[in-house]
């Protein structure tokens, strides 16, 4: 990415928090509130929090992969999710990171064409999950009585109708390929078209076995609907972190409340994907929601602080897990051809 560009979105993501910070009432940024003896226990709760939804995503990813998903542990692939989100986490435009190297792992077991067309597949059910979630909280919106600014229930109302749209056309289950119908179409695109076509053309063979694959795990409409819903369950137990964090700040907000926080946060940050960590934008889209729930974004700038230090947390263990994992690949490597 060119500097220029990177530039950009590191204002608009900088932007987010200073447009929580512009707003924040000087006289509920209590500081020593946050700083309590409690707050370690409080992350602890909340990592406790994510271990049980990264339990959730590796059932999700196991469905998905079917038989083939035999021949991987439930460890290794609770670490493949874990490690997966956090590449996807650190780098700009998300999946750039960690669907390569969950591929590149799942290599290791099973045929290409299988690992690329369960990785995809998966993604593909966890941005299901993300649609239902912005549903979700738009429908909180609306059953509010539309509490916010006008821009913001044009903007939601506009979401709804293009998400509504996607959910029926995938529940209608129309599509059976995936990775040709993209290419056919990146190929007519200026620019990127002729480099699209020729890669299409080289791999063709991969690709129609991809499709294959993926054609395979569509036609199983039960599995498929059982894995979006584990990844829409997934969504909402990220929801109970914002509930308890603002517990934790002396606010009585409700479950449907963190729900709508996350679903905002959530929809602008993934608005503005090219964020990396989403820094800032997530941030910008706390502060709506908590305008819409009468609540000061002093506290929602304190949350936002708990969240990314828990974030960082989960990141950094991810990161770990990959190098760790290099680490003794070169020595199992190495060991064998000392054996040999």
């Amino acid at each position: 990415m060119k500097k220029h560009y990177k530039a950009i979105f590191f204002l608009l993501g900088t932007a987010g928090i200073v447009w929580l910070g512009i707003k924040a009432n000087p006289d509920k940024l209590h500081w020593r509130e946050l700083l309590t003896p409690r707050l370690p226990l409080l992350v602890i709760g909340l990592l406790g929090l994510w271990a049980v939804i990264y339990a959730v995503h590796t059932e999700a990813f196991r469905l998905v992969l079917g038989e083939a998903g035999s021949k991987v542990s439930r460890a290794a692939l609770y670490k493949l999710c874990v490690t997966g989100f956090a590449l996807n986490n650190v780098t700009p435009a998300g999946l750039v990171g960690g669907e390569p190297y969950r591929i590149l792992e799942l290599k290791k077991y099973m045929a290409t064409e299988e690992a690329m067309s369960s990785t995809i597949s998966f993604s593909l059910m966890y941005v299901m999950g993300h649609i239902l979630l912005w549903l979700t909280g738009t429908v909180l919106y609306f059953l509010m009585g539309c509490p916010g600014e006008i821009y913001i229930t044009v903007l939601l109302s506009v979401s709804a109708a293009v998400l509504l749209g996607i959910c029926i056309y995938f529940f209608t289950f129309r599509h059976r390929t995936l990775v040709t119908p993209a290419f056919r179409f990146f190929s007519r695109l200026p620019l990127i078209g002729k480099k699209a076509a020729e890669k299409a053309q080289k791999n063709a063979a991969l690709y129609a076995d991809i499709d294959r694959c993926y054609a395979e795990f569509y036609e199983d409409k039960k599995k498929v609907i059982r894995v979006i819903l584990l990844e829409y369950g997934a969504r909402v137990l990220e929801s109970m972190e914002y509930f308890l964090i603002f517990i934790y700040l002396g606010v009585n907000v409700r479950i449907s409340g963190a729900v709508l926080i996350l679903s905002l946060a959530s929809l602008i940050g993934n608005l503005l994907f090219m964020v990396p960590m989403q820094a800032g934008t997530r941030e910008g889209g706390m502060a709506i929601a908590l305008d819409i729930l009468n609540i000061d974004s002093g506290l929602g700038l304190m949350g936002g602080l708990i969240y990314r230090v828990r974030d960082l947390i989960c990141t950094t263990a991810g990161i770990l897990l990959i190098l760790s994992g290099k680490k003794n690949s070169k020595n199992a490597e190495a060991f064998r051809k000392k054996s040999s």
